[in-house]
Order: structure tokens, then sequence, then C-alpha cells
């Protein structure tokens, strides 16, 4: 007993020394100090920055509105002035705050001056209204992008990006000592860091005014030709990255980037049939009569209507979107050498416009599948298997707006440092050769006729001439006994020298000339007015 009793003594007496030393080694010069100073330094962060989303001429497109963020040490005259600025409610809520004595940021209607409150101007990441939302994305509750560029760039946009923030000299409960001096650190310059896009923001604003005015659900596609840089990218409906709580809730999808999803594709690929005929050798000039209908194995084709269109050349038959002729032209082409050209226009694969940030891939036949003449038949006129995006549909307007050159649609410019100076650039975008001049200017050629006297017309420009196609598609799917359709219009101008491509796209509608037509229209006299 007595033994243990020694042993135990022993070891306490070991535990008392080596804790005396540690006291010795802690109260002894800079460790004391530097010891003392962490315990009474109370770090208050005001806003933790974000990098900026720009437009291809540097333009903000992200943090363009600003807030304001007071820093609050509480004093009673600090307390007084805020109450003369904040509803009630809000008082009441940052009461413990302030009778805590303890430091906290919070958000002014406007700036204050007094003692322990100091107030800085923060940029708010997203305006209430929004330019572009469905490109730049949202951010979740932790600030991590969920969508778009946000999502895509993500650690670049995060990352040592800056902050704001006030060092105080506090006491143990980190309430903040009087007559101390506080510090101050700000590198939220840092922001100006970021991506920029080849979106233009006043292009953009042209594009979702003109949307916006004419469809309910859908989506407009405008490149610039011929680099294929897309300049506006518009969904419909769209969403607040404010709040996105609410989009959540609707039924209507509005989180969905139509832009960049495949849909039912209709007439507007008769574009790609043509292609593959005049690739092939058939003469423009092949003719065929239209009654209405074309017989297929034993059942019936219709034209849109049951529409008779007579005596056609490939010229008329595509400004007058006949099926029809479409139908005849088309088993007049091997099979393999129409589906090459449908790829080598982009369709059947997704399309990455930035690092990260794809479009859905749709859907092509496959080569067996067109060996069995309905699906051959619906394939020639853009039915059946075929689904596409708007962006895709942008890049094969691109290739024969540009001469028969296709380029793949692309929104990413490069990166830039905090002087908006570019840091990395995006590789140029590198053509294919899909037609021949001959045959593009041929296509332009029925889409001017198209837009001057076939089924574009409701979209020509009011200044300038252009050329267009049209595009009804059916679904499949009724709502109250009425098929649902997909309405096109694609197109490009000034007709003799293109700068633009505009494809817009709606969810249903009366039709691509009637439902789209206004929209194409709009945004073309706008780019190019009266002068």
């Amino acid at each position: 007993m007595a033994k243990r009793t020694a042993v135990f003594f022993g070891i306490f007496m070991l535990c008392m020394f080596l804790t005396v030393l540690n006291l010795f080694r802690l109260s002894s010069g800079t460790q004391l100090a530097a010891t003392a100073d962490r315990q009474s330094s109370y770090k208050l962060t005001i806003a933790s920055t974000r990098g900026t989303i720009y437009d291809c001429n540097r333009n903000a497109l992200t943090g363009g509105k600003q807030e304001i963020v007071a820093a609050i040490s509480p004093t009673v005259e600090g307390a007084a002035a805020l109450r003369k600025i904040l509803p009630e409610k809000t008082v009441e809520e940052i009461y413990p705050s302030l009778t805590a004595g303890k430091p906290f940021s919070l958000k002014l209607p406007q700036t204050v001056q007094a003692p322990g409150v100091d107030c800085f101007q923060v940029r708010k990441r997203y305006s209430d209204h929004q330019l572009a939302p469905h490109v730049i994305g949202y951010l979740d509750g932790t600030g991590k992008g969920t969508t778009g560029i946000e999502k895509a760039f993500d650690q670049t946009l995060s990352q040592n990006q800056g902050s704001i923030s006030v060092t105080y000299k506090v006491d143990a409960l980190n309430r903040v000592l009087s007559g101390e001096d506080k510090k101050v650190s700000d590198s939220s310059f840092l922001q100006n860091r970021g991506v920029v896009l080849t979106i233009d923001k006043n292009i953009q604003q042209i594009a979702e005014d003109a949307a916006k005015k004419y469809l309910q659900k859908g989506a407009v596609v405008i490149a610039e030709v011929p680099s294929c840089k897309i300049r506006a990218m518009v969904s419909l409906p769209d969403f607040s990255p404010n709040d996105v709580a609410s989009a959540l809730k609707s039924e209507d999808s509005p989180l969905l980037n139509r832009c960049l999803s495949a849909y039912n594709v209709g007439s507007v690929f008769k574009l790609v049939s043509a292609s593959a005929a005049l690739e092939y050798g058939i003469s423009p000039d092949t003719q065929y009569t239209c009654t209405g209908w074309v017989d297929v194995s034993g059942s019936m084709v219709h034209c849109f209507n049951s529409e008779s269109h007579g005596q056609e050349n490939m010229e008329k038959a595509i400004a007058q979107s006949c099926n029809a002729y479409f139908v005849k032209l088309m088993q007049m082409v091997p099979q393999s050498k129409f589906l090459q050209m449908a790829q080598n226009m982009g369709f059947g694969k997704s399309i990455e416009i930035a690092p990260g940030f794809s479009s859905s891939a749709g859907n092509l036949p496959t080569l067996q599948s067109l060996k069995i003449p309905r699906a051959l038949a619906n394939f020639s006129f853009g039915q059946g298997e075929l689904t596409a995006t708007p962006l895709q549909i942008t890049g094969m307007v691109n290739a024969i707006a540009d001469g028969g050159i296709y380029v793949a649609p692309t929104l990413y410019e490069g990166l830039v440092n905090e002087n908006r100076n570019f840091t990395e650039k995006a590789a140029p975008q590198t053509g294919n050769r899909v037609i021949s001049e001959h045959t593009a200017q041929l296509l332009r050629l029925a889409m001017k006729a198209s837009i001057d006297t076939g089924t574009s017309r409701k979209g020509k420009p009011s200044f300038v001439e252009a050329g267009a196609k049209t595009a009804t598609a059916q679904t499949g799917r009724y709502v109250n006994q009425v098929e649902q359709v997909q309405s096109w219009f694609a197109g490009f101008y000034p007709l003799d020298h293109p700068k633009y491509v505009v494809t817009v796209f709606a969810e249903g509608g009366s039709g691509g000339g009637t439902t789209c037509g206004p929209v194409f229209q709009q945004i073309a006299d706008a780019l190019y007015p009266k002068q």
C-alpha cells in the first residue's frame, strides 16, 4: 500500500513540475505576447468576394450593383443611429447583438456615420433583373456555383478573390476594448479577376426584350458570323438568381436552359436534306408536283395542313416548306450520305461551349433505321427520331451563312486578372468545310425566297435583307385533343454579307413563322435600325 502511494505521489509531482515549467515558458518573452495578442483579437469578415463574369467587351455581367454592409462594434451612439434608419423589427432582431458587445456585420439601407459603425460598399452578386441568368447560373447556400458559368468556373471564381474584414482588440468575451485601434483589411479589388464570355451585353438585352414580348417558353440564340461566337443566349421562362426557391416551385421549369436542350426539329432540318442532295450532285432544278401528300410504302405523309404546293423546284420547296418534295428528294440520296451530312453539320453530338459547360447531344436515327422507308421519309423533313438543340440549329445556319464552313458555337473568351487584362485566351475555333460555296449560295437564295414570299414572311426585317427557314415540328403529345408542336425560326442577315445568325424556338405556339418570326424581325430591326 505504501509503495502504491509513493508511486502516485511521484506521478503527481511530475505533472505539477511539467505544468509549472510550461507556465514559465509561456510567461517568457515573445511567446507570452503572441499568446495574449491571439486572445485579444477578433476578426470580423464583412464580405468574401467572388470573381466577376464579363461580356465580350469586359463589361461586368455580375457584381454590377452595390449594397452597404456595416461592421458594427456596439456603442450607445451607434445603436441610436441604427434605430433611426432601420425598421423596428430589424432593431428588435439585432438587439441581442447590440447588448452582447461582440462585433457583427449588418446590411444597411444607407450609410451611417456614428461611433462603432463602419460602412463598406460591397458588390451584390446579382441584380434584381439579372441579364442572362441561364448563362451565368447561380450559387447555392454555401456560395458554391450550382449551374451555368458559376458552376463551370467555380474554382476560378471562388479562390483567392479577396475579402473585406475588420480586426478589433477585444476582451475575453470578445467585447471591443474602447480606445483601441481597429485594423481594416480590404483586398476586394481581386474580385475584378474573372471569366470573359462571348456574350455582348447590349445584344443580350435586345434578345431578351424581343423574346419576352412574344414567347412564354422557348429560346433565342444569336451568333456572330463566321466565328459562331454566341452574342446572346436567352431561355424562357427565366428566373432570378436571388430567388431560386420560387423557380424550383414553378411547373414551367424556369431553371432549364432551353438553348442547350434537345427538341423535335421539323422543317428547318430541310436545309440539311437539301445540302446532302446538292452535294451528292442532284440538280437544284429537280422538279416535283406536290398534291399535299405522298405515299410512302402504303402510308400517307402530308405537308403541313395538307397544303398542295403544285410544281416545285428545290428553292420553292424550301421556301414553301414542302414535306412531299423532300420525301421524294431524299429517296435519291444514299442514306449514309444523308446521315453523314447531318453529323458534319453538328447534329447528334454535344457541343462544349465553355470548359465544363455543354449542350445536349440530341438524337439522330441510325443508318439501320433509315433503311425503313417511313423512317427515312420522316428524317427527310426533320421528324421521327431526330431531336436537336437551338445551339445545333445555330451552328448549321452559320455554316450556310459562312459559305459552307462549319464552326461549333462557343461562349468562352478567356480569363482576366484584377486589371481586366487577359491571362488566358480561348483557342481559336477551327472550321471544317461541310458543303461547297456553291451549295451554300443556293441555300441562302432559297432562304431569301422563304423570307420574301414563303413561310418565313412574318420574320422579314424592315431595313435589311435576310434569309430564313421555319419549322413546325409535331411532338405526338396532345393537350385537350390538340397536338402540341415545337416552333422554329432560324435565319441570318444581312443577306449579302451575313453578320448574325439568329435561332428562335418556342415550346408550343402556332408555327415557326407566326410564333417565332416576329422575334427574329424585332432583333434584326434593333441591330440594323433605319439609318
